[in-house]
C-alpha cells in the first residue's frame, strides 16, 4: 500500500511539472512591527533608529538574517514575524555589549543598503519570509 501512495505522489509532481520559484523583494511599514501584539512585551523602551542617524557612543556594527516559516501566513505577516525576530536579536546583541539603543538600522535584503526611517526590506519566497539588517550598537 505504501508502495502504491508513493507512485502515485511521484506521478503526481510529474505530471505538475516543476514549482514555480518565487522571490519577491517588498516593502513594510516599520509601523506594523511597532504596532504587533509581541512587540511591546519583546522590545519594552529599547530605541531603535532606523536609516541614516548615529547619535552617541558606538560600540560597534551588528547585523543580523531573520526568516519565519510563509506557509501559513500572508506575506506581510511573515514579514512583519521576521522583522520582529531581527529587532529582538539586535536588542539581545545590544544589551550583551552594554548598549542602549541600535541606530542606523538599514535593510541589506537586495545585497544593497537601503536606508529609511520608516520601511524595511523583506524577500518572501515560496516558503519563508526573510528580513536582513545591519546597524550600529550605541550606548
Amino acid at each position: 500500500m505504501k508502495l502504491k501512495l508513493a507512485v502515485v505522489a511521484l506521478a503526481a509532481l510529474a505530471v505538475a511539472g516543476p514549482a514555480q520559484a518565487r522571490k519577491d523583494f517588498q516593502l513594510f511599514s516599520i509601523d506594523l512591527v511597532k504596532a504587533h501584539p509581541d512587540y511591546a512585551a519583546k522590545i519594552g523602551d529599547f530605541k531603535f533608529v532606523f536609516g541614516d542617524s548615529v547619535s552617541g557612543k558606538s560600540l560597534g556594527s551588528t547585523s543580523t538574517r531573520k526568516s519565519t516559516n510563509g506557509l501559513t501566513k500572508s506575506d506581510q505577516d511573515a514579514c512583519v514575524w521576521a522583522m520582529l525576530s531581527a529587532l529582538i536579536a539586535f536588542k539581545a546583541d545590544a544589551v550583551g555589549r552594554g548598549g542602549t539603543s541600535v541606530q542606523g538600522i538599514k535593510s541589506t535584503v537586495t545585497g544593497e543598503k537601503f536606508s529609511s526611517a520608516t520601511e524595511f526590506q523583506c524577500i518572501s519566497g515560496f516558503t519563508n519570509s526573510r528580513v536582513y539588517l545591519e546597524g550600529v550598537v550605541v550606548q
